[in-house]
């Protein structure tokens, strides 16, 4: 597993599966964290000089998210959000 932290949620990649989910930052039900369901990548670029990271997510590579790593004390990308984020993609993960 690879975890990245942009400034809206962190990112969980599973790169044997190709798959990743999103933890929301600041979403939760008291000590529930909410994440995203598993969804297919087909590429991960990083960008190691801006801190932009890119999901595509289909083999055409017609449809990707972008995000921003996040860097702690003064990050100069908190301005810049997670592009996509659907209210059908989140879901509540049992804290046992």
């Amino acid at each position: 597993m690879m975890t990245l932290d942009s400034c809206h949620s962190q990112w969980i990649f599973d790169p044997e599966r190709r798959r990743f989910r999103r933890v929301p930052k600041g979403l939760g039900f008291g000590e529930r964290q909410v994440m995203t369901e598993w969804r297919p990548y087909a590429q991960l670029h990083l960008d190691p000089g801006s801190g932009a990271f890119r999901v595509v997510l289909d083999e055409a590579g017609t449809r990707m998210l972008q995000s921003w790593r996040h860097t702690e004390g003064m990050c100069a990308n908190c301005g810049m959000k997670t592009e996509e984020l659907a209210a059908e993609d989140i879901a509540p993960v049992d804290a046992s």
